[in-house]
């Protein structure tokens, strides 16, 4: 075998633009505000206000660490969206326009407007997750009742 074409496999491979990649750069970010939301609003209504009466301490003391562990884990999962959307854009920007049919052309256009999309959404998406979690910082854990 010729070592020059192994070479060049790798490097292919690499600049394609696969539809994971974009499908996280449009979904992962709004799926990590999401889960934060979905995991993080519940344990603290719930540990703050069991039953009918408010409490001034959580149920569990551990609340505060659990909610840090969900709001690192949700932007972590958020950045590592941004990071693929971003990756997806670049290389959409930098394919050139190639001389195919109509449906090449189209495709080329749908995943260059797809991964400027997902660059927008993990965007967005990451700022609601990281405002989410000052919140965590700013306000404490149950209010004093009333």
């Amino acid at each position: 075998m010729n070592p020059i074409s192994e070479l060049e496999v790798p490097a292919r491979r690499q600049n394609r633009l696969s539809t994971v990649r974009i499908l996280l750069g449009l979904f992962g970010a709004p799926a990590a505000w999401t889960a934060q939301l979905v995991l993080s609003e519940p344990l603290a209504a719930y540990a703050c206000y069991p039953y009918r009466t408010p409490l001034s301490a959580p149920l569990w003391a551990e609340l505060p660490w659990l909610l840090a562990a969900i709001n690192v884990a949700c932007v972590g999962l958020a950045l590592f969206s941004g990071s693929m959307g971003w990756s997806a854009w670049r290389l959409a920007a930098r394919r050139p326009p190639g001389t195919g049919g109509f449906s090449s052309e189209s495709g080329k256009a749908r995943n260059r407007f797809l991964a400027t999309l997902g660059l927008m959404s993990s965007f967005i998406f990451i700022a609601a997750v990281i405002f989410n979690a000052c919140a965590l910082l700013l306000v404490p854990p149950c209010g004093s009742p009333s």
